[in-house]
């Protein structure tokens, strides 16, 4: 006796990610590969350090998110940057040569610059320039903000956090940045009462 099966399949929908890799996942992917390949290391090598992080990949998982085909997920990226000896900010960073090179970031409406890539990753400035001093007063992390209970002056009041990060800027736009030691910025107003 011979069956015969039809098998029929509705494909509508099917070829379309709900929500495909934007382009910092596609930073990302390429990132990693680049970096990989620069050190000649086999995805068997960079599975292996994964595993021994304690965030194992499979190969095929690392040749996945180097094609596009798998998402990196923010455990991955940390692991990633460690395995690989950068940043995670280097894996989101979209490459240029020129600082003015034009790039696409996921979570943006226009294209940016390599430079505002970089200074948005560094907590510097936003990637369309609003509110730089509020962005990078909010992007610093907790330790870096110094408790100033009983004093009262220029900078400050009583019980109020108090960021010692030194900004150059015209009042709207923050050019750099960099962090002082607390011994530092202590030292500098006491010198300064």
């Amino acid at each position: 006796m011979l069956v015969h099966i039809i098998l029929i399949v509705h494909t509508s929908g099917m070829s379309e990610k709900k929500n495909p890799l934007g382009p910092t996942g596609i930073t990302v992917a390429e990132n990693i590969k680049r970096l990989r390949e620069e050190r000649r290391l086999t995805y068997v090598e960079l599975s292996q350090t994964l595993t021994e992080l304690g965030r194992p990949i499979a190969t095929l998982g690392l040749s996945r998110i180097e094609s596009g085909q798998r998402r990196v997920d923010a455990d991955d990226l940390m692991a990633l940057a460690s395995a690989l000896g950068v940043s995670p900010n280097f894996l989101l960073q979209p490459r240029g040569r020129d600082r003015d090179t034009p790039v696409e970031v996921t979570g943006t409406r226009e294209a940016s610059t390599v430079e505002n890539a970089y200074y948005f990753l560094e907590g510097v400035r936003t990637l369309n320039g609003d509110n730089n001093l509020e962005f990078a007063a909010r992007s610093l992390p907790e330790f870096l903000h110094i408790r100033r209970e009983a004093r009262r002056d220029s900078w400050s009041t009583p019980g109020r956090t108090w960021i010692y990060r030194a900004m150059e800027t015209d009042g709207n736009d923050v050019k750099w940045s960099v962090t002082e030691s607390d011994e530092s910025v202590l030292a500098r107003e006491d010198e300064d009462d």
